[in-house]
């Protein structure tokens, strides 16, 4: 099953290598796939679900949509009396939207088999009504960990949104647990992270000074020495160490090193590019994470959904 899965074209390797194999090895305790963004087929499933939903929002009838949901859908917008249910509406359309484009795309259902032929649960999160998380894991517990951290983020949004302040920047504005202690200790316990990495994490997101992404980067861009640097403590995506040579993070990366050489060494030896080009990336992630901010920002403009109601 192994060969069958690395000769799988449509999960990248730097999936495989991320979240797939080191839950499968029971290495992390569970792993975080972002949908629609991290498929390889992302761009032209986002440009998809836009399009969709201004046609919708137009009044027009999509390619290939029943007469009975077309009819359906333009009652329930004629009934829209006020703000209240016009957002109803809208949330749950983009909502039907991405059911229809993302989870009938052939890529998505790819890493749905596969998660499934490995043996693994998955639990689906909604960080945005087109935007879900799909956490892989082994442990049922973790389960009841993830409903408690999506009731979490709810109440975070809810109180948010009855309290809203215009002049916080726009990333609190459009996901505020990220900036919640609890919701961001939660989450790094649930992917396995370090304690220290995520105590230092919180401190950065908190702090008002430099976010964690910036100062992560310019840990790495002020080293004097290369010995400052282990790239094993950048083992998945996303991952923000404490320091560039933490020695709880390099561990994982090193554990999952080492059962790879035992499973394919040329896997090992990919393994070794894969967490070096994790730190390069997260030396580059300021800009990066700019960029996604902008877009995000963009998204919730054109669907006219304010961040917390949904």
């Amino acid at each position: 099953m192994y060969r069958e899965f690395m000769d799988e074209h449509v999960i990248p390797l730097k999936a495989r290598l991320d979240d797939f194999l080191p839950v499968v090895l029971g290495l992390r305790k569970a792993a975080q796939i972002v949908m629609p963004a991290e498929l390889p087929d992302a761009g032209i499933l986002g440009a998809t679900i836009d399009d969709s939903f201004r046609q919708k929002m137009a009044g027009k009838r999509l390619p290939g949509e029943s007469l009975t949901d077309y009819l359906k859908n333009r009652t329930a917008r004629m009934r829209s009396k006020n703000k209240a249910q016009d957002l109803r509406f809208r949330l749950q359309m983009l909502r039907d939207i991405y059911r229809d484009v993302v989870e009938k795309s052939r890529s998505y259902q790819v890493y749905m088999n596969w998660i499934d032929k490995w043996g693994l649960h998955r639990k689906e999160l909604e960080a945005r009504p087109t935007i879900r998380e799909i956490y892989i894991f082994e442990d049922e517990d973790i389960a009841v960990q993830l409903e408690e951290l999506q009731d979490l983020r709810k109440d975070i949004r809810y109180n948010f949104a009855k309290n809203p302040d215009p002049s916080l920047s726009g990333s609190l504005r459009v996901f505020p647990e990220e900036h919640n202690s609890a919701f961001l200790r939660k989450a790094g316990g649930i992917l396995g992270f370090p304690d220290c990495c995520i105590e230092r994490y919180v401190f950065d997101r908190n702090s008002g000074v430099l976010s964690p992404e910036v100062r992560a980067s310019n840990q790495i861009a002020h080293s004097d020495s290369p010995d400052d640097v282990d790239t094993y403590a950048y083992f998945t995506k996303d991952f923000f160490p404490c320091q560039p040579d933490c020695p709880e993070a390099a561990k994982i990366g090193r554990a999952i090193h080492k059962a790879l050489c035992e499973v394919d060494p040329d896997l090992a030896k990919s393994y070794e590019e894969h967490v070096a080009g994790n730190m390069r990336l997260v030396k580059q992630y300021p800009d990066i994470i700019q960029n996604r901010l902008a877009r995000l920002q963009q998204e919730a403009r054109q669907q006219e959904v304010e961040p917390g109601e949904e």
